[in-house]
């Protein structure tokens, strides 16, 4: 059995408690845990979020913590306010009452005397700052003391709203500053931020995003010139066929890896909507069958004891078994609008409906919000390590792409034009140059029929993403880093990267900002270590 030692708990006096005297008070509010937070953790808004561990000397944290002994009377607030983190309206309200609260409870000394709130908030934490404006004002809010007023608020990436989650002035000082910092790489506060989604812990518990980027890699790693070269001809050569062999069972791995992770995010959907989970049930029926499907070609091409040609390499693709399977999945008219998977997917992100409790158009500037007050902007741009690539107008006219999609309500287009990120048009173009030229003369009667409607859907497809693939990523990063989430230019990286560069460091021009904005004394006593 093991020994177990039980140590005395250790009392922590509340800072709070510890300044006689507190004229200014610096409280920060994390955002979302991650854009859709897929790590499905609660309260992780702690000295972490702020831009590296605790102990570090260059995190956000750290650096607003040594404001401190500069002012006579100024208070870090340490306790570290927490919320749920997640991407949703009714989170951000609760958020917004739990900050009331806690300083209802930590602050009683100092509730009959002059303070000066200054409130940082990163991403949706700004907007749960705005709604704590709107909850101090209201009866629900008769907590907050009557002397205190907001002296300055810093937002970190915050996505502004037109209708909720508005800044209400009446408890803002007379001198109330607003800082605001943005990076226009900033995929999340531009587009994803405007999906206010229900929980999503339940659907995402069960999605890696690691076997996710596994399944791409492989993909990626499809010598598309040497199939193209040796399938596309009249004859093959057993040394031909042996590279056929090699790369098409590289597809089919990938295709299965990816199909594997994409079954446990849609069976993950569980919002008590019996429509959409009727939906969910049948979606994954038709995933399972595709599943099976490439796996079988998987092993069919794994194996190359029994030689290569024309009809041995259709033979292998099991066509019958796979062929009703994708037509149904790719089914395709003439746009992304009346796509099978796509009008699927932008069902089950509907609004009401669907996952998303509201999608709203926001803006990257607090200017109609802060209307009357002094808003420094912040401008973080060129301080992207993206920025160095030289993409930044491709970047905006990707962006702007899927935010003018997102405007028209083409939840399908918005979509594609994501997909089309992580596809390559080549591959895919080849895909349907290999079913026109090696296919469909090998196979007759209905198979035929349905290998043709196939290829044409997949040629629909193939203009598309052909039309929305946006060369986001430089050619040495897709060598130079392999994940994609480190990777600059990708989706991945605008949406958390890109997101978060707001909030890794305490910009110099924010600290003048909030320097300026105290009201405390400067103590001419102090010497920087």
């Amino acid at each position: 059995m093991t020994n177990v030692v039980f140590k005395k708990p250790r009392f922590v006096v509340p800072e709070a408690t510890k300044d006689k005297t507190i004229t200014d008070l610096v409280m920060m509010v994390a955002g979302t845990t991650d854009p859709i937070n897929t790590k499905g953790l609660k309260h992780e808004a702690n000295t972490k979020y702020w831009g590296g561990e605790e102990e570090s000397v260059e995190n956000f944290w750290a650096k607003v913590k040594e404001l401190k002994p500069q002012f006579h009377d100024l208070h870090i607030e340490g306790t570290f306010f927490s919320w749920s983190g997640d991407n949703n309206t009714q989170e951000r309200n609760k958020a917004a009452a739990r900050l009331l609260d806690l300083i209802d409870r930590e602050y009683p000394k100092f509730k009959r005397k002059e303070v000066h709130l200054h409130l940082i908030g990163h991403s949706h934490g700004g907007n749960v700052i705005n709604e704590f404006t709107n909850l101090i004002t209201s009866e629900k809010g008769k907590a907050f003391p009557q002397l205190w007023k907001i002296k300055s608020i810093t937002y970190l990436s915050t996505p502004f709203f037109k209708k909720k989650h508005q800044l209400n002035h009446a408890k803002l000082h007379k001198a109330c500053k607003i800082i605001n910092v943005h990076n226009e790489y900033d995929l999340t506060q531009q587009l994803v931020a405007d999906f206010s989604l229900v929980n999503l812990e339940a659907f995402l518990q069960d999605f890696h995003v690691k076997n996710f980027e596994n399944g791409l890699k492989i993909l990626a790693g499809i010598d598309t010139e040497a199939l193209k070269s040796n399938l596309l001809g009249i004859w093959m050569s057993d040394k031909e066929g042996a590279i056929v062999w090699r790369e098409m069972a590289k597809a089919f791995k990938g295709a299965n890896v990816l199909a594997q992770e994409f079954i446990k995010y849609i069976k993950g959907i569980n919002v008590n909507k019996p429509t959409l989970n009727k939906e969910r049930d049948e979606f994954v029926g038709l995933l399972n069958t595709f599943l099976k499907w490439t796996y079988d070609v998987y092993g069919n091409f794994s194996n190359t004891n029994n030689g290569y040609s024309k009809a041995k390499f259709v033979a292998n693709l099991k066509l019958t078994q796979g062929i009703a399977i994708l037509n149904t999945l790719f089914d395709i008219k003439t746009n992304e609008r009346d796509s099978y998977i796509l009008h699927l997917m932008a069902r089950i992100f509907a609004e009401n409906t669907g996952l998303t409790d509201s999608i709203e158009v926001n803006a990257w500037t607090p200017a109609d919000q802060a209307a009357g007050l002094s808003v420094q902007d912040v401008n973080i741009t060129t301080h992207d390590p993206y920025h160095s690539r030289g993409k930044k107008a491709i970047c905006e006219g990707f962006i702007s792409g899927t935010v003018g999609a997102m405007q028209r309500n083409n939840l399908e287009e918005l979509l594609l034009r994501l997909f089309s990120q992580f596809i390559d048009p080549v591959t895919l173009l080849l895909i349907t140059l290999a079913i026109d030229k090696v296919i469909e003369p090998l196979v007759f009667g209905k198979l035929d029929t349905e290998i043709t409607k196939l290829r044409k859907d997949l040629q629909v497809y193939s203009k598309l993403v052909s039309k929305y693939h946006a060369p986001l990523v430089a050619e040495k990063d897709k060598k130079t880093y392999p994940d994609l989430l480190t990777r600059p230019g990708t989706v991945p990286y605008l949406a958390v990267v890109s997101h978060s560069l707001s909030h890794t460091k305490f910009w110099k021009d924010v600290e003048t900002g909030l320097r300026g904005a105290f009201s405390s004394k400067v103590n001419p006593g102090y010497k920087k270590k």
